[in-house]
């Protein structure tokens, strides 16, 4: 019998792989619950001492008809008929975790997770970055977790399950490959709907890939049908030595054409400066903006506050 752990406590797991993320991600795969139950105390606390999860109560996820019930240090999730068969990732012979593409189907069954939620997740999942319990609080990672794609598989697969629905409409708003939380966060601003209080922007790429003179650099925003480009320079104070390297690189790509605008933590979290970088973009990019309501600019500010506060002190990232 072996453990499967699932919703807030898988995340907690891949999150907590850190730089092996992409070994777990390599293991087996499987849809099966079969051979899945709640195991004695002793063997449950053994095996969730090597996984990464501390955070009690654990969520763990069984077949409908297998035994097991809720007790103080775990919640029982059931799942009645066929799953998709790479819904779960073999970790070990004691150890099962649902697979990213599930977890986003999973949370989005739960009622504390909107879909803006399940939106920075999604970047979260299908960028290269996780957020963890390091110094900085993320951990970079050689490769994502998953892709748009591949959730999407996923939901299609789920048509019927709780949170499809929901799933779906978060999913239309991530973009693979951000590297960084304030750029998912600049990235949501830019492009979520303006029923949400974004500025409807597109289409967009994340680590755009630019061909120059001296081969491939890559653009953290880009617009590329008006050619125009943003960079995130961090709050920290960049050494010289990075600041010269940062703009050797970006002159190469500005040698291609492209308009490149460098953003700080500031542009994003204070109100007028946000307005000027708004105000910028949307005159290197040649459209105009129409004339916002009142309404709208209530949303944009929640929008700002909800996304700013969901990466807290990750304003570095």
């Amino acid at each position: 019998m072996r453990l499967c752990i699932c919703d807030t406590s898988a995340l907690e797991l891949l999150r907590s792989s850190g730089r092996l993320l992409p070994e777990l991600l390599e293991r087996p795969r499987t849809g099966s619950l079969a051979d899945c139950g709640l195991t004695p105390l002793p063997f449950f606390d053994d095996v969730l001492l090597h996984s990464g999860v501390k955070r009690r109560p654990v969520h763990v996820m069984l077949a409908n008809d297998a035994g097991g019930r809720h007790r103080g240090d775990v919640v029982v999730h059931r799942r009645s008929g066929r799953n998709p068969r790479r819904s779960f990732i073999v970790v070990n012979d004691d150890l099962l975790v649902t697979g990213p593409e599930f977890l986003f189907c999973d949370l989005a069954a739960r009622e504390d997770f909107d879909v803006i939620d399940l939106a920075v997740l999604g970047y979260e999942l299908c960028g290269t970055y996780i957020l963890d319990d390091s110094w900085d609080g993320l951990t970079n990672t050689a490769e994502s977790m998953t892709s748009v794609a591949k959730i999407g598989r996923m939901i299609e697969g789920r048509a019927g399950c709780a949170g499809v629905s929901r799933a779906r409409e978060a999913l239309s708003l991530v973009r693979d490959g951000s590297n960084s939380p304030m750029e998912t966060v600049l990235c949501a601003f830019l492009t979520f709907p303006r029923r949400l209080g974004g500025y409807g922007f597109g289409p967009v790429s994340l680590n755009h890939r630019v061909l120059t003179a001296d081969g491939q650099r890559y653009v953290d925003i880009a617009f590329p049908e008006v050619g125009v480009g943003l960079e995130y320079k961090g709050r920290a104070f960049h050494a010289v030595e990075q600041a010269g390297r940062d703009d050797r690189r970006q002159n190469k790509i500005v040698g291609t054409g492209m308009t490149i605008m460098n953003v700080w933590y500031e542009d994003v979290a204070q109100d007028h400066l946000f307005q000027q970088l708004i105000s910028d973009l949307v005159r290197a990019m040649g459209i105009r903006l129409r004339i916002r309501s009142a309404s709208f600019a209530a949303r944009q500010n929640l929008l700002r506050a909800r996304l700013i506060r969901s990466i807290g002190r990750l304003g570095d990232g």
